[in-house]
């Protein structure tokens, strides 16, 4: 006897694995900015402070406002991608435990199918056996 849910099964195998993968990806997006603000972090550290030409001065601050900026921008993006990694593990833990649920509902349901057939295939081992034991009484007599 097949599970009766097994239709149901897939799907959730299907929704189990595509969690995971968006779990994957979304793990790499944030890997990837939390990668760029730590470069713009260090590149705004490696500028120099001591110059002497004021047009160099000026420029140099102008620099660090927009690494500054571009920092910020980093920072935001990558509390983003933190979210949206906390989330997509939600949703993979979620997707996970239906899963699992239903797993657990057809190893049941493939135990007692094998119970059931065990049992058939001894009853019918001891109807054979009693047939066997009524023949043998009778042509004995």
């Amino acid at each position: 006897m097949t599970f009766p849910l097994a239709g149901l099964l897939r799907v959730r195998e299907l929704q189990e694995r595509l969690a995971a993968e968006r779990l994957s990806h979304a793990t790499a997006e944030r890997a990837e900015a939390e990668a760029a603000r730590d470069r713009v972090s260090s590149s705004l550290a490696d500028i120099a402070v001591a110059v002497g030409d004021p047009r160099m001065l000026l420029a140099m601050a102008a620099a660090r406002s927009a690494g500054s900026s571009a920092l910020s921008d980093l920072q935001a993006l990558t509390e983003l991608r933190r979210q949206e990694e906390d989330r997509a593990k939600s949703a993979h833990v979620e997707a996970r435990r239906e899963l699992k649920g239903l797993e657990r509902l057809e190893l049941a349901h493939r135990t007692r199918t094998a119970k059931a057939q065990r049992d058939a295939e001894q009853t019918a081992i001891d109807e054979i056996a009693v047939v066997r034991s009524a023949r043998r009484e009778g042509s004995a007599a």
